[in-house]
């Protein structure tokens, strides 16, 4: 008897993209979207719109006066996220992202020299790249983490490309810089998700926030707060008829993520085994 394939599941969150510029922009993505090979969706994200906040609140499915953390210089851990949940069902995970998510697993503060490819423990995560430059460029996030997951295989691939994010407080989100810059994260998704979805990972897209005209994020504005919400099964299926057997619905706000990925892994398993 063959042994079921665990689900696999690769969560890119690019820090700082509006919806309504993923959806311009992103030529790619929305060809998928347009081909029935994917389904897309918008919410607006849960406040205050910082950073740090949302990275917890994406993670873990609370809302940040709930979690606690509620401001991007806080530097303590979130509680339990999905990449627990994840390990507790004996899932492995591989993480690219910006050096706060290795803050907010750990609870200690990161250093570079020490902490470069560093492990959290209880989180079961295998390999690790953070890196801690706002600037770091989105083709080189890709290629790290297309080179962990060659490495170690695993079932979940969170990616976290900052360059939305750093090309929005440079020029602000009405540039032609913010727009180019989400054109180019496009560009390189182009190249990663064949790859990805050969090796059997499903993928979605998000972000924590958007990014204001003003360069800055935070308030109420849509223009700060409503995000994307791609999802992209490696089957190429029609994804409204996958989304529909989800036991939850795509997500309406930043603290559904945890809940949809619990569905996902269990409706995943149950396929494998035939269920």
């Amino acid at each position: 008897m063959s042994v079921p394939t665990p689900p696999r599941l690769a969560v890119v969150i690019a820090d700082g993209l509006r919806a309504d510029v993923a959806e311009q922009a992103m030529g790619h993505v929305w060809a998928l979207v347009e081909a029935g090979r994917a389904t897309a969706t918008r919410y607006a994200c849960a406040l205050p719109g910082l950073s740090r906040p949302l990275y917890a609140t994406l993670l873990t499915g609370l809302l940040p006066v709930d979690h606690g953390i509620v401001t991007n210089e806080a530097v303590q851990a979130c509680p339990a996220t999905w990449l627990h949940d994840a390990h507790a069902e004996g899932l492995r995970s591989g993480v690219v992202a910006y050096h706060w998510f290795y803050e907010l697993l750990s609870g200690e503060r990161f250093n570079p020299l020490l902490h470069r490819q560093a492990v959290p423990a209880g989180a079961g995560i295998v390999g690790a790249r953070w890196y801690f430059e706002d600037a770091y460029p989105d083709s080189h996030t890709l290629a790290d983490a297309e080179a962990l997951r060659q490495q170690h295989q695993p079932e979940l691939l969170l990616v976290h490309p900052m360059g939305p994010d750093d090309a929005g407080h440079r020029h602000g989100g009405e540039s032609d810089a913010y727009r180019l810059c989400a054109r180019r994260l496009d560009g390189v998704l182009a190249h990663a998700l064949p790859l990805w979805h050969a090796a059997g990972y499903d993928v979605l897209l998000t972000s924590d926030h958007g990014m204001g005209r003003d360069r800055m994020h935070g308030g109420a504005d849509p223009s700060e707060r409503v995000v994307p919400f791609v999802w992209m099964p490696h089957t190429g299926r029609a994804a409204d008829a996958l989304a529909d057997q989800l036991a939850l619905p795509l997500p309406v706000g930043s603290t559904g993520l945890r809940d949809f990925i619990r569905s996902h892994r269990r409706l995943a398993q149950a396929q494998a085994s035939g269920g």
